[in-house]
């Protein structure tokens, strides 16, 4: 399990995050917080895989695995490409720049992977599930842990992951 910076590989998804963040928090009446990423590592057979969801554009097949695809803001948004993210396993690890935190004392299933199949297609930036927060890629990490019996992860402290609490919740429902 790794923990990235959000944004921390780009310009614009780390100033957008940061507006977002400072807004959120002023509505909330507390300071911004640093916001995270996290990434699910998953060692098979010797290969390290990560789970992670982002952008359907910009990418090409390679090595990575799509599992399941959803919406980016509004569902009908949905049917323009670039409004699609998907959720994906990709073979290899130090692919993800600016990690903050491990937590290698996670102990997962072998099988976690297969409950991909099982993941929630909410749409991202929404609470379609009435979890209380927004469905994010941090949703997608944490019903997984949740699901595979891991419910002792959290963000690093100090930080924030939205939609973890969302992805805990959906999962034991």
């Amino acid at each position: 399990m790794r923990w990235s910076a959000v944004g921390a590989g780009g310009h614009v998804a780390r100033r957008t995050s940061a507006w977002w963040e400072r807004l959120v928090a002023a509505r909330e009446g507390r300071a911004p917080q640093p916001l995270v990423h996290a990434v699910l590592e998953v060692e098979v057979a010797g290969v390290v895989r990560s789970v992670d969801m982002g952008p359907t554009w910009g990418r090409t097949r390679g090595t990575r695995r799509v599992v399941l695809t959803g919406p980016v803001g509004a569902r009908w948004l949905g049917r323009c490409p670039l409004f699609r993210y998907e959720v994906r396993v990709v073979d290899g690890s130090g692919r993800l720049p600016g990690v903050l935190a491990v937590s290698d004392d996670v102990a997962l299933p072998g099988d976690v992977l297969d409950l991909l199949a099982d993941v929630p297609a909410y749409t991202w930036g929404r609470d379609e599930a009435g979890a209380g927060e927004m469905w994010t890629s941090d949703s997608v990490v944490a019903w997984l842990l949740e699901r595979s019996g891991v419910s002792s992860v959290e963000p690093p402290p100090g930080s924030r992951a939205p939609g973890w609490a969302a992805g805990a919740r959906v999962a034991r429902r």
